[in-house]
């Protein structure tokens, strides 16, 4: 959120206490293993405090482990379970005095009062008392946390240290901003010149990249629904990292192309876009193909839906051969945490070896269903060599008629590299 937009959601803060006890239930629903974008979704929260809310609660999620362990430091003891409100309202708390436009005075005195909304008023003092401790210890305790891996899950860091040694700080730093809005011009509806045009009348700067002229970065994020065009299907919202997949399998109109994990839609649309016109996606969830549907309808794009399992091909293949599949595989989402800071509370790691056993299941039934000189485009949303360098090489030795093809755009793209999220690209090509 840019720092105007901040001010102004953080302005309306004072009379906020919707809006502060809604940040703690958030907190609460997303500690309970929910989605943050889930417990949001129904939030009674509207108007401008809608975005300060939202700064608020992907603020403190972000920071989230490095809170608890400001909090650790400024409390004698944990909280017991019954209080654990009372820990999500001292995160939420900090966070604002930290980042937060507002004086100091008012962001304590209106966290102290929302003890009350609690009905712990037995903890006011106390919550008062470390709360102004924070700011007159400020310095010394900022010095505590800088540890970049105080962010992250110490199995997380651990591995991602490993992985990436020289890389790491970068890795970290990323993760802890909030991630840009990246554009995609939908250019069956109109031309990107003349969307930044568009953009332009508004007052809105952009950038592209040299590989495509329909990725545009705008330097600050705005609503998407005041975007020119946005309910016309002109536009989607799509990290330019996740664009490179239609560019990498480009396909052609006469085609046979599949989709196999689709949903919410975006890369879907975008094959569309580039070409694809025998186009099938697949979702083992009828909830998420149907966001898929909507997706295509918005922007004009056309493709067969099935709810189905990839790894059963016997239950939705008709036996004909595909040209090209792009497996956007499901994966820990280690690649996207600045975008989704949630996840630094939701993955543990065995999650690590489920995904990667998912993902051998789905190249090795997907495999079957594409025709010899046909490719496979396989992604991920993760940094994790388990899931991707390490994935692909063993899938080649497991499949002597396999053959990676080198592409500019495929390999590991980390966060924060150019602006955009963790991805990874593997082109496989099958032996004639």
């Amino acid at each position: 959120m840019s720092k105007k937009a901040m001010q102004k959601g953080n302005s309306g803060m004072a009379h906020g206490t919707l809006l502060r006890r809604t940040a703690i239930q958030v907190l609460s629903a997303v500690d309970e293993g929910e989605k943050v974008d889930q417990a949001m979704a129904g939030t009674p929260v509207s108007g401008p405090e809608r975005a300060a809310l939202q700064w608020l609660v992907w603020g403190t999620l972000r920071e989230y482990l490095l809170l608890q362990k400001l909090s650790g430091l400024l409390l004698r003891k944990s909280w017991r379970e019954t209080d654990r409100d009372l820990g999500f309202l001292l995160h939420l708390a900090l966070f604002e005095l930290r980042h937060g436009q507002r004086p100091a005075f008012a962001v304590v005195n209106d966290w102290v009062e929302m003890v009350e909304t609690l009905q712990k008023s037995w903890a006011k003092g106390l919550m008062n008392a470390v709360l102004r401790r924070f700011l007159r210890e400020r310095e010394a305790l900022e010095g505590q946390i800088a540890d970049p891996d105080l962010g992250h899950p110490a199995w997380l860091a651990a591995r991602l240290r490993a992985a990436y040694p020289e890389e790491w700080p970068d890795i970290a730093a990323a993760n802890n901003r909030p991630a840009p809005l990246w554009l995609r011009v939908n250019t069956l509806r109109v031309s990107p010149e003349d969307y930044r045009e568009a953009l332009q009348a508004q007052g809105l700067s952009c950038r592209g990249v040299e590989w495509s002229d329909a990725a545009l970065r705008l330097p600050e994020s705005v609503p998407v629904a005041t975007l020119p065009g946005w309910d016309a299907g002109w536009v989607a919202v799509q990290d330019v990292a996740a664009q490179m997949a239609a560019h990498i399998l480009a396909p052609q109109s006469e085609e046979r192309v599949l989709d196999a994990c689709a949903a919410p839609g975006g890369k879907t649309a975008h094959l569309w876009a580039v070409g694809a016109r025998r186009l099938d996606a697949l979702d083992r969830s009828a909830e998420r193909l149907q966001k898929v549907r909507e997706t295509l309808y918005r922007q004009g794009a056309i493709a067969h839906l099935q709810v189905a399992d990839a790894t059963e091909p016997q239950s939705w293949w008709n036996g004909e051969p595909y040209d090209a599949i792009l497996l956007d595989a499901p994966c820990t989402g280690i690649g996207v945490i600045r975008r989704h800071p949630d996840i630094r509370l939701r993955r543990q790691e065995e999650d690590v070896l489920q995904a990667v056993a998912q993902q051998r299941r789905l190249l090795d039934a997907l495999w079957e269903c594409l025709r010899p000189g046909g490719r496979l485009l396989y992604a991920t949303c993760s940094i994790l060599p388990e899931e991707n360098l390490l994935q692909v090489r063993a899938f080649l030795e497991r499949h002597e008629d396999a053959r990676q093809q080198a592409h500019p755009l495929t390999g590991q793209h980390l966060p924060g590299q150019q602006d955009m999220d963790g991805f990874y690209y593997a082109l496989l090509v099958k032996g004639a």
